[in-house]
């Protein structure tokens, strides 16, 4: 066990959707062995820190925890959700930040150059432009997504260092393949 994601619920006890680290997310108080954890309710033994390495400091705002998460995947640690670990938070929307948007988009490429074996890159950056479409952000937040793609195209994402097949294959096993 490398990692624990806690449970985040608000103040009336509500877990909302996008704090269960998985896609299975119609039961919040199911324990599980995840591929992500939550950055925001976490503890990580320091031996996986020693092994992988810290959050990536160019991320700065989403998905760096993926970005551990993957590292410590690759190097064979596991990650469980214990939903009976409370955090409590009241109630927000991710688009209070300016920034989401663009950021979302460039570090969710930046992950994927980093990360994926190369046949794997077009495909995950397709699946995550399709539900970015579907989720229907708006206008605004759309054109802030497109600049963010673009900007994690065309900038370092930093240390390539693709996962093994193995881990792709585990992550499906564990019900969320790198392509989603």
């Amino acid at each position: 066990m490398g990692i624990v994601s806690f449970r985040i619920a608000d103040e009336t006890g509500y877990t909302q959707r996008r704090h269960v680290p998985r896609l299975r997310t119609g039961q919040p108080l199911r324990a599980s062995e995840v591929t992500t954890f939550l950055g925001g309710g976490n503890a990580i033994r320091m031996a996986v820190v020693d092994d992988i390495g810290t959050w990536p400091e160019s991320f700065f705002y989403a998905h760096e925890e993926t970005d551990v998460a993957w590292r410590a995947l690759d190097a064979g640690w596991r990650i469980e959700y214990r939903p009976e670990l409370v955090l409590q938070h009241h109630r927000t929307s991710p688009t209070r930040h300016a920034v989401y948007f663009r950021m979302v988009a460039r570090n969710r490429v930046w992950l994927a150059r980093r990360h994926l074996p190369a046949a794997l890159i077009p495909i995950y950056l397709a699946t995550w432009t399709v539900i970015t479409v579907v989720r229907r952000p708006p206008l605004a937040g759309l054109r802030a997504w497109g600049n963010g793609f673009i900007e994690g195209c065309t900038t370092s994402c930093g240390n390539r260092r693709p996962m093994r097949w193995s881990t792709v294959w585990r992550m499906a096993r564990l019900g969320r393949p790198p392509l989603i």
